[in-house]
């Protein structure tokens, strides 16, 4: 029997937040001193005895909500703008990433909006929000990294170099407060692990997943803003030189970030939004160099630096 939407769209998103919690936990994974405490619990849980998990818990629940609190303000900028625009949208589905916490939340419009202005709003609100919650993380945490006191340091959540350089702006961004800006940190090999706070390390993850939501294909919220530029025509020819170029980077630069992200929206998102009522008039100025902006900053996120 073939599923209805609403029951894939539920299974899809129980897989991609169990695989999220997982993927957080699994930050912890590289830290001996966390690994062997958590051995030492479960043992304690099988012979009956009484475990603590109080100290890894305030350790995951600041990445969590971290994560949690960029995606919810990129989805509350899409159902203000929306709402005000009176158009309505579905429900989202989280969708799974093997290389990020989940790749994205992926709504659909219910009715069409007044022109290409109301659709380019909608789009453009929610990675607005989100991109900045998860940089000022990212910095935040960072700083709390160079301060924590040695007993919090032995047990903070890791990021390989070789992750870290998946992101230009990011892995820069890690290497300029915690090594000073030589390319002490990032030069090193891929598999050394860099210690960071969990805030620090929700930012990261969030500064790569609301960039790709900004990526110009398909109907993504990049791609809506790209439609709302272009029109449908030029958008369909922009959105392939992107994907080809996005594809040709994945195999070059060996990001698996890039790969999973083109795999699930060649899946998932890759037709164009619904029409306008109106999709004659097209965007004014100041949208057209948002959009510019919007793109060269998600490419300076995603492009890796090796």
């Amino acid at each position: 029997p073939v599923l209805s939407p609403k029951l894939l769209s539920g299974i899809t998103t129980a897989i991609a937040l169990f695989s999220s919690f997982v993927f957080c936990i699994d930050a912890f994974g590289e830290n001996p001193v966390v690994m062997e405490k958590l051995k030492s619990a479960a043992e304690l849980a099988q012979n009956g005895g009484v475990y603590d998990l109080t100290w890894f818990n305030t350790l995951l629940v600041p990445l969590l909500v971290t994560l949690g609190a960029a995606q919810g303000l990129h989805e509350a900028g899409h159902l203000i703008v929306a709402w005000t625009r009176q158009v309505k949208l579905t429900s989202p589905t989280i969708l799974p990433s093997q290389a990020l916490p989940y790749l994205s939340f992926q709504n659909r419009l219910k009715t069409s909006p007044k022109g290409y202005a109301d659709l380019f709003d909608i789009a453009f609100a929610g990675p607005l929000l989100g991109l900045t919650t998860s940089f000022l993380a990212l910095l935040y945490g960072l700083q709390l990294t160079t301060t924590v006191d040695p007993a919090t340091a032995q047990l903070l959540p890791s990021i390989p170099v070789g992750y870290l350089t998946q992101s230009a702006l990011g892995g820069t961004i890690v290497d300029l407060v915690l090594g000073g800006g030589d390319g002490i940190l990032i030069n090193q090999d891929v598999a050394t692990q860099i210690p960071m706070h969990p805030v620090a390390v929700g930012g990261f993850f969030g500064l790569i997943i609301h960039a790709l939501d900004l990526v110009p294909i398909g109907s993504t919220d990049g791609g809506r803003m790209s439609q709302a530029v272009l029109g449908r025509v030029w958008h369909l020819t922009f959105s392939s030189v992107v994907f080809a170029v996005l594809f040709f980077t994945s195999f070059t630069s060996d990001s698996g970030i890039l790969l999973g992200f083109l795999l699930i929206y060649s899946l998932t998102q890759r037709d164009m939004e619904i029409p306008c009522r109106n999709e004659i008039d097209k965007v004014e100025l100041p949208r057209a160099v948002a959009a510019l902006v919007s793109w060269i900053l998600a490419a300076l996120i995603l492009v890796p630096l090796r």
